[in-house]
């Protein structure tokens, strides 16, 4: 196997692991925001939709 297909497969490897990492983050922050009483998040809901970053597909385009 030649060094560039290698280094091909440790980047693939490495972005799989930092989806994972940022998908588990994500779950964890919606179940902290659940905590709170609806009334309190609606007054916040634009603030947070403006916040959110665009999430990018499996291959990393947009």
């Amino acid at each position: 196997m030649s060094q560039t297909s290698i280094w091909n497969i440790v980047q693939a490897i490495s972005a799989f692991k930092s989806q994972r990492r940022r998908d588990a983050n994500h779950e964890h922050a919606l179940r902290e925001l659940r905590r709170f009483p609806p009334h309190l998040l609606a007054d916040c809901q634009r603030e947070m939709e403006l916040t959110v970053p665009e999430r990018r597909a499996c291959d990393g385009t947009r």
